[in-house]
């Protein structure tokens, strides 16, 4: 028995199993009987037993065409899934977008069903990332990234850095704090209540803005001494003040979902805006109508109508 046996043979024999008849079959694969007839006895040479008994009026298998047709189907079965398996994964595009942790769950990954609705055909696959990614090393097209734009390019050796949108600032507080106290004056609120420090990594400390420069800039005193509670990123920050743990220093776009939601609320009116924002950095210029280049219209969008919106508060 040999074991090299052709595909066609086997997508033949699958055929005549299922009409018990070499003309039938050949009809149905638009070949001639006799090609039909000629496939099977190569098959039976290479199994080494026949698979049929033949008749005046068509085939009957026998209990080795019965155990092969078994196993023939579902393998032809299993190929042509995964012929079309193949084919869809061909035809779906695909972006790989790294995004700062904070912003990718908090502000893009809510806003990708949209994306999704007005550009389906376009995947996108998220991965978190804080520092700049190495575009030699890792298949990523672009990166949402928090900074200034020069350092980027220094940074990815030559990468492209399209501004997004600058970062506000403003302190938050969970709702039942402000009906908590008959006066919620933000003086008043910083004495009863912890601040919640975001204690900025290494990438964008310089422009992060510590509870002491805020109330600094906005010359508010305050008798009392502050107690503060400190964490490595904004989103913990913003949950300990979801947990009514006291007031957090909010990035805009990072709790906007959250204002929305009303799971917090500002406790003051005035925004400060960071050093640093945010750009779309890749290995190279987008080309025009490329998927990335739709990805950028559309992110860009989305932060222009948020920024639109916060500077009209300012």
């Amino acid at each position: 028995m040999s074991n090299q046996f052709s595909y066609s043979a086997i997508h033949t024999f699958t055929i005549v199993t299922q009409t018990l008849s070499f003309s039938r079959a050949a009809a149905t694969l638009h070949i001639t009987p006799s090609a039909v007839s000629h496939q099977m006895k190569l098959l039976e040479a290479h199994i080494g037993v026949p698979l049929f008994k033949r008749q005046a009026k068509g085939v009957r298998l026998t209990d080795a065409g019965h155990a092969l047709m078994h196993s023939a189907n579902k393998g032809i079965t299993l190929i042509q899934i995964g012929v079309a398996n193949s084919i869809a994964a061909a035809s779906q595009r695909s972006l790989h977008i790294a995004a700062i942790p904070s912003l990718a769950q908090n502000w893009l990954i809510p806003r990708l069903s949209h994306f999704y609705k007005v550009h389906p055909d376009i995947n996108v696959i998220v991965h978190a990332q804080d520092q700049l990614v190495d575009f030699s090393t890792a298949p990523i097209d672009a990166h949402l990234h928090f900074g200034d734009g020069y350092a980027q390019q220094a940074y990815a050796q030559q990468a492209y850095a399209q501004f997004l949108a600058d970062e506000y600032i403003y302190p938050v507080c969970h709702p039942q704090l402000l009906l908590q106290k008959s006066n919620a004056d933000i003086q008043h609120l910083i004495a009863s209540h912890a601040l919640l420090q975001y204690d900025a990594a290494v990438e964008d400390a310089p422009s992060n803005v510590s509870w002491q420069m805020w109330l600094k800039k906005l010359n508010i005193t305050t008798s009392q001494p502050m107690q503060h509670r400190h964490f490595s990123h904004v989103t913990l920050a913003l949950e300990a003040a979801k947990h009514q743990q006291g007031l957090a220093l909010a990035w805009h776009h990072i709790v906007d979902n959250d204002i929305k939601r009303e799971t917090l609320v500002r406790c003051h009116t005035q925004s400060l805006k960071l050093d640093y924002s945010y750009y779309l950095v890749s290995p190279e210029q987008p080309e025009p109508h490329s998927d990335l280049a739709v990805f950028t219209t559309w992110v860009r969008e989305q932060f222009q109508h948020m920024t639109a919106n916060e500077e009209a508060s300012t």
